[in-house]
């Protein structure tokens, strides 16, 4: 009887052993567990913050790109082209109206200003080439036309539909301003 009795003891011994390996194992689990959850939370909070800057990035893109379509259009059947407008102007100057800045208020919560400069060859068909310049409102049109956030170049064709005979003034005389557009460059900077 000894010997079982021993037997048992040594049972009930190993019984407590693999009772105290369990809940060590049981530790180790919860806290690789723990771990993974607290790096996916922290790779979702990451995510969700960069989502933010993407939109926030596209946001400005759309607004940029559209105040410079609609300079664009403006310029293209308005051409501004006198000294004090936007003919070969430098620093580059307001592309619509009589105003000192061409910015159309706020688009997805900016203000966008776009900046142009007018080469004028009458005698051609690609009449007019506008330089446009866009920044945010709060820069200048020098600082602007140093680094701006977009830089699109225009090839306006004023001759009408099938060709014409040259003529040395503007557009605005005949009435045939902007027949032709041609974006000759786009570029986010």
């Amino acid at each position: 009887m000894r010997r079982v009795g021993r037997e048992t003891a040594t049972v009930g011994g190993a019984a407590r052993r693999d009772e105290g390996s369990v809940l060590v194992l049981a530790l180790i689990y919860l806290t690789a567990v723990s771990l993974t959850v607290l790096a996916l939370a922290g790779w979702s909070t990451s995510n969700l913050r960069t989502t933010t800057r993407f939109a926030s990035a596209r946001n400005l893109q759309e607004a940029m790109r559209s105040t410079t379509e609609f300079a664009m259009q403006q310029i293209r059947y308005t051409p501004l082209l006198s000294s004090s407008q936007t003919l070969n102007a430098s620093p580059p100057r307001a592309c619509w109206g009589n105003s000192s800045v061409s910015g159309l208020g706020s688009i997805d919560g900016y203000s966008i200003n776009v900046w142009c400069s007018t080469v004028w060859n009458p005698t051609s068909g690609d009449t007019r080439v506008v330089t446009f310049f866009a920044c945010l409102s709060t820069v200048t049109a020098t600082q602007c036309a140093a680094s701006p956030y977009l830089k699109a170049v225009v090839t306006y064709d004023d001759y009408p539909p099938g060709g014409a005979s040259a003529v040395s003034g503007p557009c605005t005389d005949w009435n045939w301003c902007g027949q032709g557009m041609t974006v000759d460059s786009w570029i986010w900077i």
